[in-house]
């Protein structure tokens, strides 16, 4: 990348910048698709916006939350936005909005598929409000509009990710990267245990855990592994969005 002038070059739309990762990894891959579950907003968190804005990427958006999916589908025309939840099961369930207390309306990235969970939340102030929402499994969205050897799955399910990755054949699909949310939802610990043993078996190995993300890419590509093995950095020359909507440097 050469010498850090100090000027930022990346705005990181996710919470972790885990976007920065993601753009270093797949610097010179344009054009790329992702399949995007629990895609959450189309700019803050998201994980994809600079993918498509920056190196031409489009693909699939998976997000359930009613006012969520019509920003996806305002403001990603390019790709394909639904509106469901993904499970090992398709049909209808609750989806549990959570909106924490003394929180806008919009701050719902706490909303899950997991009735414990919801519970919790709600037992510490949160507000809960039950939706039934449709399901789909993930093996059924690939069909319809992936290919094997796609480039990146994103997981970020609040506690659902076991199932996410159980509802596809992973092995077959060989999505280049996986990144998928790795810890109880609200807390630094851990809860890989239950789906990393599959993922491992499907032919991935862990490039990198960012305290929050686990990130994983196809042991045959060992140059992506290690692109992705290094949390973003000051060499990756980045600012979080909200520095950038402050000092009027957001693209």
């Amino acid at each position: 990348m050469g010498r850090n002038d100090g000027r930022p070059r990346l705005v990181a739309y996710g919470q972790n910048a885990e976007d920065v990762v993601l753009m270093r990894a797949f610097a010179d891959r344009r054009n790329g698709f992702f399949v995007d579950v629990g895609a959450g907003e189309p700019v803050r968190g998201s994980l994809t916006k600079n993918l498509v804005d920056r190196l031409g990427w489009h693909g699939v958006n998976i997000e359930p939350l009613p006012e969520r999916f019509e920003r996806l589908r305002r403001e990603r025309p390019g790709d394909v936005n639904l509106r469901a939840a993904v499970d090992t099961r398709p049909g209808t369930a609750t989806f549990y909005r959570v909106i924490p207390g003394g929180q806008p309306p919009d701050m719902l990235g706490l909303s899950t598929l997991e009735p414990e969970i919801a519970g919790e939340h709600d037992r510490d102030g949160a507000d809960v409000e039950e939706l039934e929402v449709t399901v789909v499994t993930l093996e059924s969205v690939l069909a319809s509009h992936a290919k094997p050897g796609f480039d990146l799955l994103k997981v970020d399910v609040e506690g659902r990710e076991a199932a996410v990755l159980a509802s596809a054949d992973l092995a077959f699909w060989q999505p280049r990267v996986v990144v998928a949310e790795a810890t109880v939802p609200g807390s630094p610990e851990p809860n890989h245990q239950t789906w990393e043993p599959s993922l491992l078996a499907a032919g991935y190995a862990l490039a990198l855990f960012d305290g929050l993300n686990r990130f994983y890419a196809r042991d045959d590509e060992p140059e992506l592994l290690a692109r992705l093995s290094v949390p973003a950095n000051v060499w990756d020359r980045w600012i979080p969005w909200a520095c950038a909507r402050r000092a009027g440097l957001e693209p």
